[in-house]
Parts: C-alpha cells; structure tokens; sequence
C-alpha cells in the first residue's frame, strides 16, 4: 500500500515539471504568424492611425503627442481626403464601448462618473469621491431634458463617463470585434486580468496561451502585458501563480503586437488609454527577439525629486514597466 502511494505521488511530481516544460516548448515554438494575427494587427494599426495618437519612442520618450480621449475637436485625417466615421476621440472610445456590450452585456455598469458632492460651488470641499454609472445618469437625464439642452447633458456625460474610466481593455476587445474572433475564442471584458486568466487556463479553442515575456518572440496578434498598481505583480512565475486563485482580478495593461523587426531587434506595439490616447510604442528586443529586459521596471522605485516650478524634470521612460505576460495567439 505504501508502495502504491508513493508511486502515485512521484508520478504526480514527475508530470507536473513535464507540463510546463511542453508548455514552454509550445511558446518557444510558436510558428509564423498566421492570418489571423496578421488581421489584429492590422485592425489596432487602422484605429491607431484613424485616432492619431501618441508615440513612444525605443527608449521610453514621448516623441508626438496625438489626440486625447476627450478631445471635442474633431480628428486629423491620417490619410489626406479621408474622413473617418468618428470625426471626435471621444466617440470613438464611446464606440469600443458599444461594441464590447454586445460580447459581455455585463459590462455596461462599468462606465461610470466619479464626483464629489459640493465641490462646483465650494473648492475646499472634502470628501470621499463618489460614483454614478453612466446607464443611470443618462436615463435620468432622458426624464428631465428634451432638445438640444438635453442633447448637450448626454452628451458631457457620456465624455465624463469616458474620461473616468479606464478603456484599455475596451479598445482591445474592440479589435478582436474588427478582426473577428468569437466569443468562445476570447474572453471579452473591461478588465485585461479576466482574458489574461483564461489564457492561463488554456480552455480548448482559447486563441491566447500565456508565455514568459523575456524568453518569447513576440508576433503580429500577441499581446504583451504588464502589472500595474501599487502592488504590482512581478514576472510570469507571479503571474501564473497568481491567475490559479479563485476571482482572480489585479490591476494590468495590454499592448497589441502590430510589427517586429528582426533585423533592428524591435517590436511596434498599440495600447488604448496610454496617456488618455491610443498610444503606439516602441519596444526593444535582445539577441533571442523576445522582450528586452532593460523595459524591465526596477523591483524598487528610486524616489525622484518632484518636477515642480522651475526645477529640472527627470526624464520619465513610458516603457519601464512591470512586464510579465506575453499571451501568444495560437489560432
């Protein structure tokens, strides 16, 4: 009897070493890119474009800054004659919403606007600052203003609720719409940690599995995904340790794989809400074209002088984060 329980035991261990290693194999091997990653791609490129965004350079600068989320004036033409269908930055983010409610319905209460009882007549209010969903403000605005003053409400409101918001996740479900992955492909929501989850879950027909960041080639399609937070995660082991507890949920961002160049050791990813616009940066690669860990965030944050007055500014690097999660599209 003992026998047997230590022969069910060892196995256990042995298999478990065999699992990961086949799921390292797996992000180590990945292939070419497919059609379909291409087609991402492709669809966070247009968007970016279309929005006219901010750019960050290799080295972590701000290089041009673009149109911002709640911006009334309408956009600049990426290509000269064509207008786009949103003319305004807010409408657009207003339409990644729309369009992640008809994936996951559930998701329409996270638009929300935060305020502060008593702060538009008396400046020296304090407070906690309060929240209303935006479904529930304009449903009574609808009962209390008709016409163009009950337009012009809607109209704030919905650019407020915009602005309150976090919309990264928004703006990646929306190009998984565009470039047509089902339901059942991905998982769609507000939040980057659930379709991070399922990836680490690898249920079967998921089009991401999870993969160490600084040991796998990036392509068209993947997502690379950093902790964000006062307590951010630290590394893919973090990470996958992490993503096995129940009602897993912790603060991320992702950016989308639009172009790698193996020959300048660089990788061009898109992001929703980086500095309150569609943002694409650049990133470095080292000598096996996976990530390179000098876009690593130091495990301790130095304490910088603050950048007040006239005082020098210490340069700020965009790309120094806590990268820790590369989901590799499969399909």
């Amino acid at each position: 009897m003992r026998r047997f329980a230590f022969s069910k035991i060892s196995s256990l261990f042995f298999i478990l070493p065999l699992t990961a290693l086949a799921n390292n194999d797996a992000c180590d091997s990945p292939g070419e890119p497919s059609a379909l990653g291409q087609s991402i791609a492709n669809a966070a490129l247009k968007e970016y474009r279309e929005f006219s965004g901010h750019r960050i350079d290799a080295e972590g600068r701000l290089v041009k800054f673009g149109s911002v989320e709640s911006e009334a004036e309408p956009l600049i033409e990426s290509t000269p004659g064509m207008t786009p269908p949103d003319r305004f930055a807010w409408r657009r983010v207003w339409e990644y919403w729309r369009t992640l409610e008809k994936h996951a319905s559930d998701q329409s209460g996270e638009l929300k606007i935060s305020y502060l009882p008593g702060l538009l007549d008396d400046r020296r209010s304090a407070g906690r600052p309060r929240e209303a969903e935006l479904r529930q403000l304009l449903s009574g605005l609808d009962a209390l203003a008709a016409g163009p003053m009950g337009a012009a409400a809607r109209e704030a409101a919905v650019r407020t609720a915009l602005n309150d918001t976090p919309w990264s996740a928004a703006f990646i479900s929306y190009v998984m719409h565009q470039s047509g992955m089902p339901d059942a492909a991905f998982r769609y929501s507000a939040t980057h940690a659930d379709y991070i989850k399922r990836a680490f879950d690898a249920p079967e027909g998921y089009a991401y599995r999870a993969c160490d960041p600084y040991r796998t080639r990036p392509r068209g399609g993947d997502l690379l995904c950093y902790a964000r937070g006062s307590q951010p995660l630290r590394g893919f082991d973090a990470w996958r340790k992490a993503a096995r507890a129940p009602g897993f949920i912790t603060p991320a961002h992702c950016d989308l794989v639009i172009h790698v160049d193996q020959a300048a050791r660089k990788a061009d990813v898109v992001g929703g809400n980086v500095l309150q616009s569609i943002t694409l940066r650049r990133l470095k690669l080292n000598d096996a074209l996976a990530l390179s860990r000098s876009h690593a965030a130091p495990a301790k944050a130095e304490k910088e002088p603050a950048c007040t007055g006239l005082s020098a500014c210490p340069r700020q690097n965009f790309n120094s984060q806590h990268w820790g999660v590369l989901l590799q599209l499969v399909r």
